[in-house]
Formats: C-alpha cells, sequence, structure tokens
C-alpha cells in the first residue's frame, strides 16, 4: 500500500512539472505573428525595477498608459506615454527601432532595450534594460488594455519577474488615479 502511495505522488509531482513552465519558457521574447496586436493604448498594471532605486521610483507612478502606432517604415514605431507621478501628468512620445525581437528608444536622457515577453492574452509585458550615461538600470512593466488583471496572470507575472530576479514586492496600478488626459484621443 505505502509503495502505491508513493508511486502515485511521484507521478502527480512528476505531472505537475512537466506542466508548469520553467524560466526558459517564461521569459522569451515574443512577437505576435501580426504585429498589429500590439498596436493601440496599453494601461500599466504592475511592474519592478532594478536596481532598488530604480524599484522604489515605480512607487511614484500613480498611473500610466503608452500607445503604440505603426508609421510608414516597418520598423519604426510611434511610443506616446502619459504618466501620472509626482502629481502631475507628464506626456511624451518617441519614435522606437524594431530589430527582430528587440526595440530600441532614447527616452530623455536615456537609451532604452527591451522586449516583449509572452503572457496573457489581451496583455502586454515589457522588459526593459536601459543606460543613462553611466548607470544601468531595468524594469519589467505589465500592460492591459483596460488596466485590470486576473489573479492567475498576476501569478504568472510573479514568476517571470522572479525568473528574471526583480524584486518580490512589485508595485502595482491601484486602479483608481485616473489616467492622464490623451491629447491625441480627442483630435481624432
Amino acid at each position: 500500500m505505502a509503495l502505491a502511495v508513493v508511486v502515485f505522488l511521484f507521478t502527480l509531482t512528476s505531472l505537475s512539472a512537466a506542466s508548469a513552465p520553467d524560466c526558459k519558457d517564461l521569459i522569451k521574447p515574443f512577437m505576435p505573428e501580426d504585429p498589429k496586436l500590439v498596436f493601440g493604448k496599453w494601461v500599466y498594471v504592475m511592474g519592478a525595477g532594478d536596481p532598488k532605486t530604480y524599484h522604489n521610483a515605480l512607487a511614484s507612478l500613480k498611473s500610466s498608459w503608452i500607445d503604440l502606432s505603426p508609421t510608414s517604415n516597418n520598423l519604426i514605431v510611434t511610443l506616446r506615454w502619459g504618466d501620472h507621478c509626482f502629481d502631475r501628468c507628464i506626456l511624451g512620445e518617441v519614435n522606437a527601432t524594431i530589430s527582430r525581437i528587440a526595440t530600441t528608444f532614447r527616452k530623455n536622457l536615456s537609451d532604452h532595450k527591451g522586449h516583449i515577453l509572452q503572457t496573457c492574452s489581451d496583455c502586454l509585458l515589457w522588459t526593459d534594460t536601459f543606460r543613462n550615461r553611466d548607470v544601468i538600470g531595468r524594469y519589467i512593466m505589465q500592460f492591459t488594455r483596460t488596466g485590470k488583471i486576473d489573479p492567475k496572470d498576476v501569478e504568472i507575472f510573479k514568476k517571470q519577474a522572479g525568473c528574471l530576479n526583480f524584486p518580490e514586492n512589485f508595485h502595482s496600478y491601484d486602479g483608481k488615479t485616473e489616467l492622464c488626459p490623451d491629447d491625441k484621443e480627442s483630435t481624432e
């Protein structure tokens, strides 16, 4: 009887391990077959930064949105954003260059290189390494179309952040702070 229980538990453990994605699968850069799936507005829901000063800086981010749109050049997209931080809205726009699965752009004084990672449906998971002179930092940021996320998808995000050695105490959007107005939406 004890042998049957041990065999059963071993089988159950093996099946669980086989079905659970490992870090290699969780952090693989991703580009959808149809790039149009990433275009449009996305609302920040959670993220983490590294080193600690950048992680702590996310606490000042009360709400955020990004908008990705195509340009006439297939290798360039327009990235616009609205960040509500330090009790004000900060809006911006840059052109980002796509090279295979990496995207590069310059924001403020920092050079960014990032990737989209596989994540939940109707979500966009961005991981980014940046350099500002001699300072190097990185972020992982989860966006959704609505600003809300299913708890099971939060657990997957936590695993992905852990695989990339980000702090466990990630920052999240409270869902209450209004998003910064999008000047382009009112004119279209």
